[in-house]
């Protein structure tokens, strides 16, 4: 009987990752038009490009816009519902603001003003991530099931529109990190990276200015 479980539970398995595959990554997508310059962007490593201007480390208060969703899903074949694009799209917006505010370390405005930062973000890929195989050690060593996001985003002076750093970034989830049963896992924890990633960005920008 347990040798029949198990034959059963790995069949589940196979038949998983064959439907999944072993996960593409994310890959760098085609300009979205939603930046207001490109022709600064750098590349800095395998899945990002950017742009830091030096007075972007005048700033110490941001207003952060909603995210908007760049590309039209396939109505055809949906992958993800409107609540779940909408839940990775205030994912987006609360880690980033939970980024900067902690230790009070950065203001978050909620109107332009002299003196405020204005973030733009908006998604050009989503990728879906499998569940079932993302809770299983042998599929998630593998990357099989893993979803990924995709983004480009700025920030500009809130009264001007003068660009004061700009990105485009691509990637996959973490095999190490569990994203659970969700569609939306993956893509929030990248998120949450992401936005983590740009504090330390600042932090360290504001260090080298002193």
């Amino acid at each position: 009987m347990i040798t029949t479980a198990r034959l059963c539970i790995a069949a589940s398995i196979v038949s998983l990752s064959l439907v999944a595959g072993c996960a593409a990554p994310v890959k760098e997508q085609a300009q979205a038009g939603f930046l207001s310059d490109y022709s600064k962007l750098e590349d800095t490593d395998d899945n990002a490009t950017r742009y830091y201007s030096p007075k972007l480390f005048d700033y110490k208060t941001f207003m952060i816009d909603d995210v908007e969703l760049l590309y039209t899903l396939d109505p055809e074949k949906p992958v993800f519902t409107d609540e779940q694009v909408e839940e990775i799209k205030t994912r987006i917006i609360g880690s980033l603001t939970a980024a900067l505010s902690e230790d009070d370390a950065y203001k978050i405005a909620y109107a332009p003003a002299p003196g405020v930062a204005r973030v733009r973000i908006g998604i050009t890929k989503l990728d879906a991530t499998t569940g079932a195989l993302n809770v299983i050690i042998w599929t998630k060593v593998t990357g099989a099931g893993l979803g990924g996001l995709a983004i480009e985003a700025e920030v500009i002076d809130s009264m001007s529109g003068e660009q004061l750093a700009a990105a485009t970034r691509w990637g996959t989830g973490s095999r190490v990190l569990r994203a659970g049963f969700t569609d939306t896992g993956d893509a929030m924890i990248l998120a949450e990276k992401w936005a983590k990633d740009f504090r330390k960005r600042l932090d360290a920008g504001y260090g080298a200015m002193k």
